[in-house]
């Protein structure tokens, strides 16, 4: 059997791509700017090379023996695939079991399991993940969904061309052209539709791998030439992977039209490589192709190594993150020497023995998977005092005949509708969080109670809320479901109304979304504006400032911070208090408690949530007293922190009432 001929500019080219990766994903800035923006499309680079080197060796198998055993085709990709993957499964479950909190364990699991048998692409999607996010950035596996995307393409695309070469040899070529265009144009219009689930969507991102196929289908069947202009259109390859990584950011629309330029380039660089070229001859360098040679390692280990520094809760500075990188590297060396090159080796270790060991891993996976489902993520790793506050989801806890009251864009709950008094609670998951207990201490007082509150939406009147990439309107903040909130309002004049929500993540511009108003008014102005007409109109406003948020989560912060020796933890958090710093909170918000200060009038009640958990002398923001936990993630309130703050609200609810 032929064996594919060994290209070190390819090695080259994975060295650039994981590069790419590992800097856009540990976040290097300079001047406030991003370095290498566009990072992610060093997978579309791999996807490319992958499409290329598989199609490449069936092609060559094929051809000169005229049979192709699908099963050693398996077990090739097996002894590549697994032990590697396995490996850095088995440590990331070490780190684990002592960085991620319960539930954040029991989601880690589940994505295990999602991983080894290569459905993580969907599994994540469907956990609501959003690639390059807070949360997703916290996600030790994350980056096994273009993994599991490759290896889709890999359990099928062998089986396709083996009957394809049989009974329609001579047009595989168009075939591939036609599936290459039916992928691409799923992916321009699912992206314009739904952007996160066409990034991790297989039939998005299939025409990236069929494009290294149609290279290596075109130069095999068609003994590719001598071209002119080499040197110019490898230029123009490497100019185009270039420019999307310092150019492409995360407003761009991917995988998407523009996707096509590093396609392009990695297409030319990988059909024009000669090694009189320049471009092959930089790429064949001795640094990039070790780095390519480790470039698998390096991808696997390093967004685990990222995630678990993450978790910790501290901040990353530069020298941090060079260490990260050192760590990651020295690890992918350690594997690349002790466990991918004597499992891809089988003269070494026959595929028995590599089934045996993978299959230990397997029942080892699985039974942790199922242990972690039984013991809620293990959660008895927390002291007691911590466990109540993990499992809060304070949001989802009122509820009417219908089901939950948070996050619906109709029929919202409306509580003891015969009453003459009215309180309609706006606002979006801070807000839900105060719902239930604002409802059971005003219920008693024959009060029309109203929650109206949904993810990611603050009361902002005939504000189009859209998607930053796709300019899809957000579905659980429409114009349609504030034209419903309005009518209400319309509906009971008089009305007490609090408006409460992170505002900072509304009103300040960020790479979410953007608000679209026919005024031109900035978000921040547009809502002081329908402040002051509901208080024109007759109604009574509650107005709470945005709650100090601490910039950590608390809960994983204390997981870490009370020694697990401790059998006192109120006495230990007592004498050792986990604190931020009140002047950032008022230098992060200053712009919406200015706006909020200017509004005056004799039906407003201001809330002011920065006295109510900061000392204005010691400049301190509390998180706890004792082990009276105040805060259950970076920004949501537990209980605690629910029965402090409604206090405020519920005297000011009551002096209104009394008039």
């Amino acid at each position: 059997m032929n064996k594919l001929n060994y290209r070190p500019d390819i090695d080259g080219l994975r060295a650039i791509a994981v590069l790419s990766v590992i800097i856009y994903h540990i976040e290097f800035f300079f001047l406030n700017s991003r370095i290498l923006s566009g990072g992610f499309i060093g997978v579309d680079i791999f996807f490319v090379i992958s499409g290329y080197l598989i199609t490449s060796i069936i092609i060559k198998e094929i051809d000169l023996s005229d049979k192709f055993s699908l099963l050693n085709f398996y077990k090739k990709r097996i002894r590549r695939i697994f032990p590697v993957l396995f490996v850095t499964i088995f440590f990331s479950i070490i780190f684990a079991w002592l960085y991620l909190i319960p539930g954040s364990f029991m989601d880690f699991a589940k994505s295990i399991i999602a991983s080894i048998f290569f459905v993580s692409n969907y599994f994540f999607y469907f956990e609501g993940l959003i690639y390059n996010n807070d949360q997703s950035l916290l996600k030790p596996l994350l980056h096994t969904w273009s993994l599991s995307v490759e290896e889709q393409f890999y359990i099928f695309f062998p089986v396709l061309l083996i009957f394809l070469n049989r009974f329609i040899k001579q047009n595989i070529f168009i075939f591939l052209i036609i599936t290459f265009l039916i992928s691409f144009l799923i992916s321009v219009y699912t992206t314009a539709y739904n952007t996160n689930f066409s990034f991790f969507s297989t039939l998005s991102r299939v025409w990236e791998i069929l494009a290294g196929s149609l290279i290596a289908h075109y130069q095999i069947r068609n003994k590719k030439k001598y071209f002119k202009y080499q040197n110019f259109f490898t230029l123009v390859g490497l100019f185009f992977i270039l420019y999307s990584l310092l150019f492409f950011n995360e407003k761009t629309l991917h995988p998407s039209l523009i996707t096509l330029i590093p396609i392009i380039g990695t297409c030319l660089i990988i059909f024009y490589s000669d090694t009189k070229n320049y471009v092959t001859m930089f790429l064949s360098n001795f640094l990039f192709v070790r780095i390519g040679l480790i470039s698998y390692s390096l991808y696997l280990w390093h967004f685990p190594v990222f995630a678990f520094a993450r978790n910790k809760e501290i901040f990353l500075s530069n020298f941090d993150k060079l260490e990260l990188i050192f760590i990651t590297t020295f690890l992918s060396i350690l594997s690349y020497i002790f466990v991918e090159k004597p499992f891809r080796n089988k003269n070494f270790i026959s595929f028995k023995i590599v089934s045996f060991i993978l299959l230990i891993f397997l029942t080892f996976f699985i039974i942790i998977n199922i242990l972690s489902v039984k013991n809620d993520g293990f959660e008895n790793r927390l002291h007691v005092f911590l466990k109540i506050h993990e499992r809060e989801k304070l949001e989802y806890s009122l509820k009417d005949e219908k089901g939950i009251c948070f996050d619906r864009t109709k029929n919202f709950c409306n509580f003891n509708k015969s009453s003459s008094n009215t309180i309609i609670m706006i606002g979006d998951s801070h807000s839900a969080v105060l719902s239930k207990k604002l409802y059971n201490e005003t219920i008693e007082k024959n009060v029309n109670f109203i929650p109206i509150s949904q993810g990611t939406c603050v009361y902002l009147p005939k504000y189009k809320k859209i998607e930053t990439k796709s300019k899809q309107e957000f579905r659980n903040c429409t114009l349609q479901s504030k034209k419903l909130t309005e009518d209400i309002i319309k509906d009971k004049p008089g009305a007490i109304i609090i408006l409460s929500g992170n505002f900072k993540e509304h009103f300040y511009k960020n790479n979410k979304w953007s608000y679209l108003n026919q005024s031109n008014l900035e978000p921040l102005e547009g809502f002081v504006k329908s402040v002051e007409k509901l208080l024109k109109n007759g109604n009574k406003v509650i107005l709470l400032y945005p709650v100090p948020t601490p910039g950590f989560h608390v809960v994983r912060k204390l997981m870490s911070h009370v020694p697990k020796k401790e059998f006192d933890p109120n006495e230990f958090l007592l004498n050792n208090p986990l604190t931020f710093n009140i002047e950032d909170y008022y230098l992060n918000n200053k712009k919406i408690i200015d706006a909020f200060n200017s509004l005056n009038h004799k039906n407003l009640r201001k809330i002011l949530s920065g006295k109510v958990f900061c000392d204005e002398d010691s400049k301190i923001c509390k998180t706890h007293h004792g082990s009276k936990v105040y805060y259950r993630d970076k920004y949501h309130l537990t209980v605690e922190g629910v029965e402090i703050l409604s206090k405020n609200i519920l005297l000011e609810i009551n002096n209104f009432l009394d008039k």
